[in-house]
């Protein structure tokens, strides 16, 4: 019995389902390192700048309303009316480099933004209930910031012909929390709905993501970036763009019917939490990702580590099903144990040189330890080279369904077909009753 075909496929199986311990340890290294990846661009993140949203400008107006309440007292509070701009054009350059920390590299950005659009000179005639004074010399213009920390120099707004330095910090604007912002000389003798122009530039200090909010009627946004490898998502994609082994450009122009909040709201009606998780579901920009993962690629290859090892199996099943050599259970876990070796030195080697060589280094040590092995349990040095090619095939297979993300699934299930095709065309003259290993089939 322990020499018969079934036999040996219940051996094949109880050993896959022993390899599974190891290679779910091999999948938890994956994760951590991953994770300390993760701590690394955190670290980078707190020291240089972190992903950043720019929101706005926003033009703030503070203003008293009083009311007699039930008990006839008379009533009074302060309150800032919000006002959006009627346009906005920002002409971005943003400059990359890496930052190491350990072996980790983080990408990280310095863009210039060079800010300029339009306010109307607001009226307050929509707050409720009507205000009885409002400080047009206490006016503000807000700016959102993801992160305050990355604001690389000082900045200051060209208003009327004035220039205003910004100041650390942001009202309770909702659309964001954090950011700067500049006082205003007193609009009080400007005429209702006249052009207030502005111009600002900034220069932000960030990491991998650079967004914003469409803060105006119109908001038109020009960047260029030597970085090769952006990716644009957000409520809005660019207009038009393109991508170059030297950089990219892309343009952008959002209307404002196309967010979840008005133009104009007031610090006593806003809801705040609704009004920022509507800025930030209206968000768009650019990430500058790193074009291959290597701790992705190398989740997903753990993925296919079982088919792979019972593909493995199965290779030196058949040597042993057609020819009149017996395998040793040992033998099959050593095979089995080489292949979870493998993961490692995929994912050891990627750190420090990159995933195609790593990949290239790791299958091709592998794959000669396995077929030297088997030429000599085999007994035959023909024997040990069909495992060679065989293995070649699978890892060449397994390459391409990493490299494939968006045809994996079908690359996988034809080639899935083929190999079954292939084993059922070899097998189909087998008794498998009283098959013998051990003896010529």
């Amino acid at each position: 019995m322990r020499n018969s075909a079934t036999a040996r496929l219940l051996i094949m199986s109880v050993l896959g389902i022993l390899l599974l311990v190891p290679l779910s340890w091999v999948s938890s290294i994956v994760t951590e390192r991953a994770s300390r990846r993760a701590a690394a661009v955190e670290e980078v993140s707190g020291t240089w700048g972190g992903p950043q949203t720019v929101g706005g400008p926003v033009l703030a107006v503070p203003y008293t309303v009083t009311w007699v309440d039930n008990l006839g007292h008379q009533q009074r509070a302060s309150a800032r009316a919000f006002f959006l701009p009627r346009s906005v054009q920002i002409d971005g350059h943003v400059a990359t480099e890496l930052r190491s920390r350990g072996i980790f590299e983080v990408p990280v950005y310095r863009a210039t933004l060079k800010v300029m659009g339009v306010f109307t000179r607001p009226n307050l005639d929509w707050v409720r209930p009507v205000p009885k004074q409002i400080d047009w010399d206490q006016a503000t213009v807000q700016i959102g910031l993801g992160d305050p920390h990355g604001v690389a120099g000082r900045a200051a707004l060209q208003w009327r012909g004035r220039e205003m330095p910004f100041a650390g910090g942001a009202d309770e604007v909702g659309l964001f929390h954090t950011g700067l912002h500049a006082p205003l000389p007193s609009l009080e003798a400007e005429a209702a709905g006249a052009d207030l122009p502005f111009a600002f530039t900034l220069e932000l200090n960030g990491t991998r993501d650079l967004r914003f909010l469409p803060a105006a009627g119109e908001t038109a946004i020009t960047m260029t970036s030597p970085w090769p490898h952006p990716s644009f998502s957000g409520m809005a994609l660019p207009e038009t763009r393109s991508i170059a082994g030297n950089g990219f450009g892309a343009q952008w122009r959002v209307q404002d019917f196309g967010r979840a909040y008005a133009a104009q709201w007031t610090s006593a009606e806003m809801n705040r939490e609704l009004l920022a998780s509507q800025a930030a579901a209206s968000a768009f920009g650019v990430s500058l990702i790193q074009p291959v993962d290597i701790y992705q690629q190398a989740e997903r290859a753990v993925k296919y580590s079982v088919l792979f090892v019972s593909l493995t199996f199965m290779v030196f099943f058949l040597w042993e099903v057609f020819s009149a050599t017996l395998l040793h259970p040992m033998q099959y876990a050593f095979v089995g144990f080489a292949i979870c070796v493998f993961y490692l030195l995929l994912l050891s080697i990627s750190e420090h040189t990159g995933f195609d060589r790593a990949y290239l280094a790791a299958s091709s040590v592998t794959t000669v330890l396995i077929a030297g092995y088997a030429a000599s349990v085999l007994r035959g040095l023909a024997r040990g080279a069909s495992v060679l090619a065989a293995l070649a095939t699978l890892y060449g297979f397994l390459y391409l369904l990493l490299r494939l993300e968006d045809y994996a699934l079908l690359a996988g299930s034809v080639g899935l077909f083929l190999i079954l095709a292939f084993i059922m065309f070899v097998t189909r003259r087998m008794n498998w009753y009283e098959m013998k290993l051990g003896e010529r089939a």
